[in-house]
């Protein structure tokens, strides 16, 4: 299980650092407070899904976080209810209806979610929740051209990107350093 609030801690940290360095604050914004209860209950009411347990518990860290990397990750005020999230996800639907592998199939009993959207690209963070309680496992899909990745759940897919994103962190340091 992931470890939410070292992950977010130090991906926090590293982004902010990197920004600092580079005098580009745009490049770190801090992950939104923890979500109560009451809230990501609320959300899975309006999508109608029972989220899985790793999603819950980042939602109870950081309740969305506008820049994990270029990724906004929505939090429970946005999941089916924000304009932003509206928006997306219609572009979501499209990019499934037209271009997604295995993505774009829902099995029965499960719904899909847009939980995550790269700003300027079609790359799209979607899970898949079971609408029934006793329903089965979820999973997570990073979409982008047709390329869809799947990974078994919300924080297998966040520690994977946390670390692409900090790899590419360093490989910049260490550019701007070779070119001073």
């Amino acid at each position: 299980m992931t470890n939410w609030k070292a992950l977010v801690g130090s991906l926090y940290a590293q982004q902010y650092g990197a920004a600092e360095r580079f005098g580009e604050p745009g490049l770190s914004l801090p992950p939104n407070p923890p979500a109560a209860e009451a809230a990501v209950a609320a959300a899975e009411q309006r999508l109608g899904v029972c989220f899985d347990a790793a999603f819950r518990e980042f939602l109870r860290v950081c309740d969305g976080w506008p820049r994990f990397g270029r990724i906004q990750l929505f939090g429970c005020g946005d999941l089916a209810a924000g304009e932003k999230w509206r928006r997306d996800s219609t572009f979501a639907n499209e990019y499934f209806a037209t271009q997604a592998s295995a993505a774009s199939e829902v099995p029965d009993g499960y719904r899909r979610v847009l939980v995550g959207k790269a700003g300027l690209s079609q790359r799209f963070i979607v899970m898949m929740f079971p609408t029934d309680p006793v329903g089965g496992v979820s999973a997570c899909w990073d979409c982008m051209g047709g390329l869809d990745l799947r990974y078994p759940d919300f924080g297998s897919w966040a520690e994977h990107e946390a670390a692409s994103i900090s790899y590419a962190l360093d490989e910049e340091i260490a550019d701007r350093r070779c070119l001073r």
